[in-house]
């Protein structure tokens, strides 16, 4: 008996460690500006970074220093190339610079060897997260000049503007991306 005090002590401990963060006023404020720039359907996502899924072909090929000084297979700086994601109304646009594999069965464009496309998405879902103060919005869109490759995508929208996209393909390997999201330049006219 006297062993079992220790575990459950441990237990309670850890237990407690998992409190639930407390927001204060302005951040339920923010929160709530957040969920209006989502609600509004005219926000933009700019990109900083960019996160491949990670394979050995990648990586040999990172390792070759060419994606440049500071960047590595896992984290690629994407701040001077152009990319942008834009919702405006029930369309969706985006162009994401791609880095990684290009899996058996896609086209290879050399114009177009980014992630594009430019329509009205499929089962485009926003979702809560009230305990993280965050937003997800995920959504099926098909590319824009592949017409054998279809994404899925989860973008996730905190209060303090930052945002991740994640993006899973039909054709090419998984990647992720890091940036700000703001209200549509138009939109602020």
């Amino acid at each position: 008996m006297k062993h079992l005090l220790p575990y459950c002590m441990l237990v309670v401990m850890v237990l407690s460690c998992g409190s639930n963060k407390v927001f204060t006023e302005q951040d339920n404020q923010d929160y709530q500006k957040l969920q209006d720039l989502v609600d509004s359907k005219s926000f933009e996502i700019v990109s900083n970074s960019a996160m491949p899924m990670a394979s050995a072909s990648f990586s040999k090929v990172a390792n070759s220093r060419i994606l440049g000084p500071g960047n590595n297979a896992g984290n690629i700086d994407i701040s001077s190339n152009s990319n942008r994601l834009v919702v405006k109304g029930d369309s969706i646009r985006g162009f994401l610079p791609f880095y990684g594999d290009q899996n058996f069965g896609g086209g290879y464009n050399g114009n177009h060897s980014g992630i594009e496309f430019n329509d009205v998405p499929e089962n485009y879902k926003v979702s809560l997260n009230h305990k993280k103060h965050s937003v997800d919005i995920r959504f099926k869109i098909a590319d824009q000049y592949r017409s054998s490759e279809r994404y899925d995508i989860i973008i996730t929208l905190f209060p303090n503007n930052r945002s991740t996209i994640r993006v899973q393909s039909t054709t090419r390997s998984s990647i992720e991306y890091t940036g700000r999201v703001s209200e549509l330049e138009e939109a602020k006219e």
